[in-house]
């Protein structure tokens, strides 16, 4: 009798598992993954890995364990084992976003590294609820307050110091420029749904328009008229320098309300390169140059920042073009002691026209650097009533050649509102 009412309850549980979603245990948590791939999802229903096919040369019993708060962590932290297993396939990682304590945005995604620290991971924000990333091999995760560099990336009353945000004295009133572009009003709006495309895209239809998509791959325009609107495109390493998002003899292209980043980190990862468009309220970080400009390009109301550290560069560079123009934005160089924010010289071919006009300019051994280096002259620059950050180590906001042709004015450093020197030497 008693081995009649275990088979009966055996069959009743499997019959709960529902459909083979599970397995054998009927736990999402722990499964039993083979070279098809699987899922799966923390008890919690927070955190899902999904091993593609061929991720795993054999079957391997894959699983998900709850580790607790972490010093570092926002919320649970969670381990995933068999430990530091290697991937021959990268996984897909995603986690419901939590907001950091006193970050605008929500948390970072992170691996934990073999003594126990955060790791950020590649990867970004979607629709504003959850987080993804790549994983190439089997290792703990979690969510950590994500480095801050300037004061729109805290809430109110909080203030960006040595990459955190931290609360602001009693007597201090800390309170970003709304209006400056950042997490808020850069990239994909929250609420939009967006629709996975593998692999890369190429608009080469004039006039063709496409909206609301994640792209796993690059997009590529060769058609003039073309509009993008609401899109996250990421790539994995290209085979020689090249943009995620590439736009090449066109002109009249539109891209508005875009994220572009890097899935890995890599010398050759150019965020978005080309000219003959417009650029409107773009989110680019992750890259070792944020856009690599050409004739006709115009860009506005955009946010550049958090560039790869390995190999960083330019916030934005122009290297031969003209009729190029950069407008109130918020552009980020690599560091204090290293590149621009903005650089432009004639490494390619001739340049002419270039404005910058508005923008808020931070990071670089000079912040805007313009030389002639290519040709005998650098023509037609303009740079005007832009905000200059303090992060140089040579307190040089503007550097020109002594062969650059200049128009500057009304040009201040952010802290003091004092009018910015320019510097001039080859």
């Amino acid at each position: 009798m008693r081995d009649v009412l275990l088979i009966a309850a055996l069959g009743l549980f499997a019959c709960a598992c529902g459909e083979g979603l599970f397995d054998a245990r009927g736990r999402p948590d722990v499964r039993v993954i083979g070279r098809e791939g699987g899922t799966v999802t923390s008890r919690d229903g927070r955190l899902r890995v999904t091993l593609p096919p061929g991720a795993l040369k054999s079957e391997e019993t894959v699983s998900l364990r709850e580790l607790g708060v972490r010093s570092w962590s926002v919320g649970v932290a969670y381990a995933l084992e068999p430990s530091m297993r290697t991937l021959a396939v990268p996984a897909r990682v995603e986690m419901r976003a939590e907001s950091a304590p006193g970050h605008r945005g929500p948390a970072s995604l992170v691996r934990m590294t073999r003594d126990g620290l955060p790791a950020p991971m590649a990867g970004s924000w979607s629709e504003g609820t959850r987080s993804f990333g790549q994983l190439s091999a089997l290792e703990d995760l979690g969510l950590a307050q994500p480095l801050c560099s300037e004061p729109i990336e805290c809430a109110d009353g909080f203030r960006c110091e040595d990459g955190a945000c931290k609360s602001c004295p009693a007597n201090v009133s800390c309170r970003a420029n709304p209006d400056l572009p950042g997490p808020r009003n850069t990239g994909v709006p929250p609420g939009t749904t967006l629709v996975r495309h593998e692999g890369d895209v190429v608009l080469d239809t004039p006039g063709a328009v496409l909206e609301d998509r994640d792209i796993h791959g690059r997009l590529i325009i060769r058609a003039n008229d073309v509009t993008v609107r609401r899109c996250v495109v990421h790539a994995p390493v290209p085979r020689e320098i090249d943009g995620i998002i590439n736009v090449s003899g066109a002109t009249g292209v539109l891209l508005e309300d875009i994220e572009v980043f890097a899935e890995e980190s890599s010398t050759l990862q150019w965020g978005v390169v080309g000219g003959g468009f417009t650029a409107r309220r773009l989110d680019v970080h992750g890259v070792v140059v944020g856009m690599g400009l050409r004739s006709g390009a115009r860009v506005e109301s955009s946010w550049i920042h958090a560039l790869d550290p390995v190999g960083a560069q330019y916030g934005i560079s122009v290297f031969e073009g003209r009729d190029i123009g950069i407008y109130d934005s918020n552009v980020h160089g690599p560091g204090e002691d290293i590149g621009a924010a903005v650089f432009v010289n004639q490494q390619v071919g001739p340049t002419r026209d270039v404005r910058v006009e508005r923008n808020r300019l931070d990071r670089g051994s000079c912040i805007v650097n313009l030389g002639h280096a290519g040709g005998t002259s650098l023509q037609g620059m303009v740079v005007r009533n832009n905000v200059f950050g303090a992060r140089t180590v040579y307190d040089c906001a503007v550097l020109v050649s002594t062969q650059t042709q200049l128009s500057a004015e009304g040009n201040v450093w952010e802290a003091t509102g004092v009018e910015v020197p320019i510097e001039r030497h080859d």
